[in-house]
C-alpha cells in the first residue's frame, strides 16, 4: 500500500449527519425543556421558540466543528483517525486487524453521490470508524487499502453477470471484453425468493407479539392523554367473538404484509460475489449496502431452516465472523437469504469451499431419546396442570396441547441431531421444528468441552460443546447425548491427535448414520 500522510475530511454533507448525532444525544434535555415550558402557563411562548432556535444554532455549530475536527489518513498499512472538539482523540487501525469494510448509501447519500463507510475490527463491540459521507472513489480507495485482496476487487462491469434466474452460483466473468480476466463467482438472489424469505421471516411473528403486548397498554395511554372516547371506541370495535376473530386476523395480515415489505426493501437485489480472498455482499433498495468479508476471517458457516422454509425446501446461509455474533447470541451476517437446499452444495463450493455439504450424518443412538424429551416434556406437563383445572367451559383438555407439542419437539430434536467429522473440521446438525447445520473448521475451534448431567451419567452419555473464536460473545454448538467414549474420540480427533484404541467404537455401536438431506 502506498503511503499517504495527507489528512482528509469527509464530504461536507456529513455535517448533516454530525448534527443529527448531536440532536440524538441531546433529545432528552430538549424534550424536558419543551415539556416544562409548554405545561407552565406563566411562561411566554417566546421562551419556547427562542430555546429551540438556540438549541438548533448550537447543534449546527457543533456539527460543523465536529466535521472540521474529524480527519483521517492512510499510512503504512494502517488507518489513522483524529477527532474530538475539546479532548483530541487519536485512533490507529492496523490493516491486519480489520474484520470488514462495509459501504452503504441511504437516500441522502445517494442524492449527493456519496457513500457511508464502516470499518470493524476483530475484537470490537461496535464499528471503530464510521465515515458518514465520502465519495465513491474515496470509499474504494480506503477499502482497497484496508482489506486484504481488495486490490483486485474493482473491475469495470462487475455485476453484469449476475444470475437473475437463480439457477445457481456458476462462475460469471466480470472482466474485460477479451475475456482475459479470470471468472469470479457471482450470484444474485431472485426477487421472488427475496419475497419468500421476507414472508417466512420469524422477525414478523416477533413484531406481532410485541404489538400485542403494547396494545394491552394502549387504553391507559390514550385515556391519560385525553384522547379516548369510550362510546366511539365501542361503536368501532367488534362486539362478539366472531368479530374479534376477524379483527385479529385482519390486523395480523396487515402487520405481516408491512413486515414483508420492509424486509424485502432491505434485502432487495441481494448479490454475492467472490473476489480473490474476500466476499462482496450487496443488498438494499432504498439504502444500497455493500459488505466485504475476508474469507480467512470466517469462523464457521451455518445453514438454517425454520419450519415454514422447510415446507418450501429452502434454507438461509449465514457466516459466523467476529462481527456477526452480537449480544443476543444470534448470527447476523447473511451469505444468502434463501436458497433451495439442493443448490447449497454448489453455493458453498463457489463462495466458501472449505464448507463441504455432507452426504450423511452420524447420529446418537436410541438411548439418547430420553434425554431429548424428558426435561421439556416434564416442564410442559407441569405447566399444563393449571390449564386442565382452571380453563372454563369444558375446554381444559386443550392444555394437553402443550405437552404434546413438547413431546413432538423433543422427538424432532432427536431425529435431527447429528454430526460428521472430516479432516478439515466438524459439521453439526441440530434443531426441532427448524434445522441448523454448522460447518466448523478445525483451525477455528477455540476450545472443546464435555458436560455430563446426572441423567446422562446413568446411560454413559455426554454433551460435547464446540466453541469458535469470537470477540465478546461466543458461537457455541452442542452435540447432545452422545456416548462418552464418542465425545472423547471427537475431542482427540479435532485436536489433531489420534485417539487411543479404547476410544474407538465398533461399527455395531449405538451410533447410526442417515441421509444429509433435511
Amino acid at each position: 500500500m502506498k503511503n499517504s500522510s495527507m489528512p482528509r475530511r469527509q464530504h461536507p454533507i456529513s455535517v448533516l449527519f454530525f448534527i443529527m448525532k448531536i440532536v440524538k444525544d441531546m433529545i432528552y434535555p430538549l424534550a424536558a425543556f419543551i415539556l416544562s415550558t409548554t405545561l407552565r402557563e406563566d411562561v411566554h411562548p417566546l421562551w419556547l421558540w427562542g430555546g429551540i432556535a438556540l438549541f438548533s444554532a448550537v447543534a449546527i455549530a457543533l456539527g460543523a466543528l465536529s466535521w472540521l475536527r474529524y480527519v483521517y489518513r492512510l499510512e503504512s498499512n494502517a488507518m489513522h483517525v483524529e477527532y474530538g472538539l475539546i479532548i483530541r482523540k487519536k485512533l490507529s487501525i492496523p490493516r491486519d486487524r480489520v474484520q470488514s469494510v462495509d459501504m452503504s448509501a441511504g437516500i441522502v447519500q445517494r442524492l449527493f453521490g456519496v457513500q457511508k463507510l464502516v470499518i470493524e475490527t476483530a475484537g470490537g463491540r461496535k464499528p471503530e470508524v464510521v465515515l458518514s459521507a465520502v465519495s465513491k472513489a474515496e470509499a474504494d480507495r480506503i477499502r482497497t487499502a484496508m482489506v486484504k485482496d481488495a486490490s483486485d476487487a474493482a473491475v469495470p462491469g462487475a455485476g453484469s453477470g449476475a444470475h437473475d434466474d437463480g439457477q445457481g452460483p456458476s462462475g460469471a466473468s466480470a472482466g474485460s471484453a477479451d475475456g482475459s480476466a479470470a471468472a469470479r463467482p457471482l450470484y444474485r438472489v431472485p426477487t421472488g425468493r427475496i419475497l419468500l424469505y421476507s414472508a417466512t421471516s420469524g422477525r414478523i411473528f416477533l413484531s406481532l407479539a410485541i404489538i400485542a403486548a403494547l396494545y394491552s397498554q394502549f387504553d391507559d395511554w390514550v385515556r391519560n392523554l385525553g384522547l379516548f372516547d369510550p362510546d366511539a371506541w365501542e361503536a368501532v370495535m367488534p362486539s362478539d367473538v366472531k368479530g374479534w376473530a376477524w379483527f385479529a386476523a385482519a390486523a395480523c395480515a396487515v402487520i405481516w404484509l408491512l413486515g414483508t415489505a420492509v424486509i424485502t426493501v432491505k434485502e432487495y437485489g441481494f448479490t454475492i460475489e467472490r473476489q480473490g480472498g474476500k466476499l462482496l455482499i450487496r443488498r438494499g433498495l432504498l439504502e444500497r449496502k455493500q459488505f466485504s468479508v475476508a474469507v480467512e476471517r470466517i469462523q464457521a458457516v451455518q445453514v438454517t431452516q425454520n419450519a415454514l422454509r422447510r415446507m418450501f425446501g429452502c434454507a438461509s446461509v449465514n457466516l459466523v465472523t467476529f462481527a456477526s455474533i452480537k449480544n443476543d447470541g444470534q448470527i447476523h451476517s447473511l451469505l444468502c437469504p434463501l436458497v433451495p437446499v439442493r443448490d447449497i452444495p454448489e453455493l458453498l463450493a463457489a463462495f466458501v469451499p472449505e464448507a463441504v455439504w455432507p452426504e450423511d450424518f452420524e447420529r446418537p443412538g436410541r438411548e439418547a431419546l430420553t434425554g431429548y424429551i424428558a426435561f421439556p416434556l416434564s416442564v410442559a406437563a407441569a405447566a399444563a396442570v393449571p390449564g386442565l383445572i382452571w380453563i372454563p367451559g369444558g375446554y381444559g383438555w386443550t392444555a394437553l396441547a402443550l405437552p404434546a407439542a413438547a413431546l413432538l419437539h423433543g422427538v424432532l430434536r432427536f431425529r435431527h441431531a447429528g454430526w460428521r467429522l472430516s479432516n478439515d473440521g466438524i459439521i453439526v446438525r441440530s434443531g426441532g421444528f427448524g434445522v441448523q447445520v454448522a460447518f466448523i473448521p478445525r483451525r477455528r475451534i477455540q476450545w472443546l468441552r464435555t458436560k455430563v448431567s446426572p441423567l446422562q451419567a446413568r446411560r454413559k452419555l455426554a454433551t460435547l460443546q464446540v466453541v469458535t473464536a469470537s470477540s465478546s460473545y461466543a458461537a457455541v454448538w452442542l452435540i447432545r447425548h452422545i456416548p462418552q467414549a464418542k465425545a472423547a474420540e471427537l475431542i482427540e480427533r479435532l485436536r489433531g491427535r489420534q485417539p487411543s484404541p479404547s476410544l474407538i467404537l465398533s461399527p455395531v455401536s449405538a451410533n447410526r448414520t442417515d441421509s444429509g438431506s433435511s
